[in-house]
């Protein structure tokens, strides 16, 4: 049996895996809205940090990033630093609050908590709408990358038409027939699998660069690699955006909701650095410089986003099907939750609001697979076609800057209560504008687009909300008081701009 057959059965029999972990997952399931989006707030550590891990694995992760440390050396392990921020300071810092607050009045979706607190339709829809535009691009990428990657591995005996198919129709299964608990055992079962994948390679590829001398090695034949010589701009870029922007993206917002209680997602917080550092940062840094040591890699040169598909090539190519199964199983991980998340914002913050309030839960949970049908099916279209997979392209990569666009609207609610509806909806609208202008004319306020567009988002909340109307507080809606209550303060009397910790 050749290695394309022993990759094909290895493809069905992951694809099995996932149709089963969704059939268990549903099972557990209750017929209600709340348990489709949101897990019924039951999620536990294991399960809920094995998630949100998981979404952050990407096609990139398994494929780009080694290309990135083998060609731009050490400085771009400063990437890491996103994730102690992200998945530890801010997971805390907003996500126990967001968790408060969705738990305390069974809110599903951000929009919901956005109108809530602001009493603004129109900022709910404004939120919920660029939260679906950051994330279906980039579920369009990550169907187009792992397809291309099925197509190469296999030497094209999986076509490119086949893999956007089959990872489309799983991803839409999964999410339509098990929802958000399917979708967070699928995730925890990719991300154990490609964990272990990259685990188990990084340690052979340090024994076969000269062990824990592997850096001396990378030093004798590429000096350069070991030195600081990145853009601090662009670094800074990336980190703001992934880390400032990433928790107030609706598919991770809907993951604090998830959580059966606020230490579970401390002991998340505690834990995702090291999850998310050490396997979608450090370890691609030690293979990707360790593959520049002539011999160890073979074909490296001339393809650096391949290493790790070259690296089973060359030493174990009956395990190269792992591979390729654990590229299918990242781009599944990342585009689940993302479908799931913009179905129910489409449904609940949409249609629900503006076109049928009086919607029983049961059709709205019809609405939201039908809706999960049909963004499956856009994103299925899209990917086959070459033009508008280009056309996305430029947005995709603009996704986690759109996110950083929400967060003075969401800050206003969780620290800030100087921050007016006016306020939020100026920033919010001038912010996404600059962001799109910025980056299709290169003109951007000395720093990238994201930061710039942030800046002048900042900016104007703060001169708006200065005069303009807070909105009205009555004793639902103050949550700066419940959360004063909560954490044992006094709620105060006189609008400020500090923080209530």
């Amino acid at each position: 049996m050749n290695s394309t057959a022993v990759t094909i059965i290895i493809l069905i029999a992951f694809i099995a895996i996932f149709v089963v972990i969704s059939l268990r997952a549903r099972q557990h399931n209750a017929s209600t809205i709340d348990d489709y989006v949101v897990g019924g707030r039951s999620m536990n550590t294991a399960l809920l940090l094995m998630s949100m891990g998981a979404t952050y694995f990407s096609t990139w992760t398994l494929l780009g990033s080694f290309g990135v440390y083998y060609r731009e050396g050490i400085w771009f392990a400063g990437f890491t630093t996103w994730a102690i921020i992200q998945g530890s300071v801010f997971i805390w810092l907003f996500g126990t609050r967001i968790w408060y607050i969705g738990k305390r009045f069974n809110f599903i979706t951000p929009g919901q908590m956005v109108e809530h607190y602001y009493s603004s339709p129109t900022l709910r829809l404004l939120f919920s709408i660029v939260g679906i535009i950051a994330l279906v691009p980039v579920m369009l990428i990550q169907v187009t990358g792992s397809a291309r990657a099925l197509e190469s591995l296999t030497g094209g005996a999986i076509p490119y038409a086949v893999g956007v198919i089959v990872t489309s129709v799983v991803v839409g299964f999964i999410v339509l027939w098990a929802g958000f608990r399917g979708t967070a055992w699928a995730d925890a079962f990719m991300g154990t699998f490609f964990a272990t994948v990259l685990v188990f390679t990084a340690v052979f590829i340090i024994g076969k660069a000269g062990g824990w001398s592997f850096l001396q090695n990378v030093a004798e034949v590429e000096p350069q690699l070991l030195t600081n010589k990145g853009n601090p701009v662009a670094m800074l870029e990336l980190w703001v955006g992934l880390s400032f922007g990433a928790w107030a993206l609706p598919h991770m917002w809907q993951k604090f909701y998830s959580a059966h209680s606020a230490k579970v997602l401390g002991k998340v917080a505690m834990f995702t650095p090291f999850w998310n550092s050490w396997m979608m940062a450090c370890i691609p840094l030690v293979i990707g410089l360790s593959a520049n040591i002539p011999g160890l890699v073979p074909g490296a040169a001339d393809n650096s986003d391949a290493i790790l598909p070259l690296i089973f090539a060359e030493y174990a190519p009956i395990l190269g099907s792992f591979v390729v199964a654990g590229i299918l199983a990242a781009a599944i991980s990342t585009i689940n939750s993302q479908l799931l998340s913009s179905a129910s914002l489409v449904a609940e913050d949409v249609w629900r609001r503006f076109f049928d309030k009086e919607m029983s839960e049961k059709r709205l949970r019809l609405v939201n697979k039908v809706v999960i049908g049909l963004i499956t099916s856009i994103v299925l279209v899209l990917a086959l076609s070459p033009s508008g997979a280009g056309y996305l392209v430029p947005v995709a990569s603009l996704g986690f800057s759109l996110g950083l666009q929400l967060v003075p609207t969401a800050l206003g609610m969780l620290y800030f209560r100087w921050i007016t509806p006016a306020g939020a909806l100026t920033g919010m609208v001038v912010g996404v504008i600059t962001l799109f202008v910025s980056a299709a004319t290169d003109f951007t306020l000395f720093f990238g687009p994201g930061i710039s567009a942030i800046i002048v988002n900042g900016l104007l909340v703060a001169l708006v909300s200065r005069f303009t109307q807070a909105a009205p507080v009555n004793g639902d809606n103050d949550y700066h008081a419940l959360f004063a209550q909560l954490y044992g303060k006094q709620p105060t009397q006189k609008v400020t701009a500090h923080a209530i910790s």
